[in-house]
């Protein structure tokens, strides 16, 4: 009893569309909710924080404090995971990953990757070891606790989508991209700041994806070889059974250069700076095709990021060479390596990017 079809209002690019369902609710004066994606609260984010800070083996891996207040007095929570029994030399040395997510509070895939990375990086096993004693996480799990906390599916209590402000953000209307930007640049004085990731949910796309920044546009960095911003998303799809690197699209569109990625890119010169997408739907490929994503894929997504991060940054880079070498293979003319394109804000889709209906 679904149906799903286009209605009478017209739109400038083509029409809008109804959905029809029955539900039966069997219980009387019951409560029910009815969701677009698996929950995650600012409570269930809360209780999962203190859960990891009560457990004395996650303890002391992880610190958190408090990176603002929003507009609401709400806090948003910064958390930095490393291995913390070292010695401030070895510290200092060790690179620095910013990830955040929630900046579209609709998006609940975004916290279920983000509690699979979490989960991961402040577990026993000893790929998580190797990435604390090597890396220095700051990670802001929540950017938009009001939107969150007050229903909004894309934009903060001031009315505006807090991943088109990175650009100049207010302190007094967009706090917490205010403070993630002057907590990423004091970071970066701190140390090398080598990857961003900022996680999110597409609403019309299938697979889980990234939106990079193409490295032979930046004018800003140092030049690299060929094709290095495509290693890392490469190597997640062979890492990741939803992971799609065929959706990928690396363009950088001028309406997009607000979005934290490529902010974060250009302007802090983080040549590895992601958007990574989880579809509200599923997978279309692989041995997920056909099957609605649920909590466990993206939790096991967020971990499949941090397996990729050991492979990506091994010291014997025999792996990342080969994917460069498959790359150029692929697409030997640099002019043909992204045929994707990005749709127009005015279309109702995703979040950083909203990727033209295939």
């Amino acid at each position: 009893d679904i149906a799903y079809y286009t209605n009478s209002i017209k739109r400038k690019c083509g029409s809008y569309y109804t959905l029809t369902f029955t539900v039966t609710f069997p219980h009387d004066n019951d409560q029910c909710y009815l969701a677009h994606c698996y929950p995650f609260t600012y409570t269930d984010l809360s209780r999962f924080i203190a859960k990891l800070e009560a457990d004395p083996a996650t303890a002391h891996r992880m610190r958190r404090r408090t990176l603002c207040q929003t507009l609401a007095g709400n806090s948003c929570d910064l958390l930095t995971i490393t291995a913390f029994n070292a010695d401030p030399a070895a510290l200092l040395a060790r690179k620095g990953v910013l990830i955040t997510a929630r900046v579209h509070p609709g998006e609940t895939q975004a916290s279920w990757m983000m509690k699979g990375v979490i989960e991961f990086l402040t577990g026993p096993s000893l790929d998580a070891k190797i990435l604390r004693d090597n890396f220095m996480f700051k990670i802001v799990p929540m950017l938009n606790p009001d939107g969150v906390i007050n229903g909004n599916y894309r934009c903060s209590l001031s009315g505006q989508d807090l991943n088109r402000q990175w650009l100049d953000p207010s302190r007094a209307l967009h706090p917490t991209i205010f403070y993630t930007k002057i907590m990423l640049k004091r970071f970066q004085q701190d140390r090398r700041v080598v990857m961003y990731w900022d996680l999110h949910g597409h609403s019309r796309k299938k697979n889980v994806f990234v939106y990079g920044c193409d490295a032979s546009k930046a004018t800003h960095l140092p030049p690299g070889p060929r094709l290095s911003e495509r290693v890392f998303p490469r190597m997640l799809w062979k890492n990741s059974e939803t992971f799609s690197f065929s959706d990928c699209s690396f363009k950088v569109q001028r309406c997009k250069e607000s979005t934290g990625r490529v902010v974060v890119w250009r302007e802090c010169e983080i040549a590895n700076s992601y958007t990574v997408e989880a579809s509200f739907a599923g997978a279309n490929f692989g041995p997920r095709c056909g099957v609605h994503m649920n909590i466990k894929d993206f939790e096991v997504m967020g971990r499949a990021l941090c397996d990729t991060m050991l492979d990506y940054f091994d010291p014997d880079q025999t792996k990342a060479d080969q994917v460069l070498r498959e790359l150029n293979v692929l697409y030997p003319d640099s002019s043909v390596a992204d045929d994707r394109g990005e749709a127009s804000d005015s279309e109702d889709s995703s979040s950083d990017d909203e990727s033209a209906a295939r």
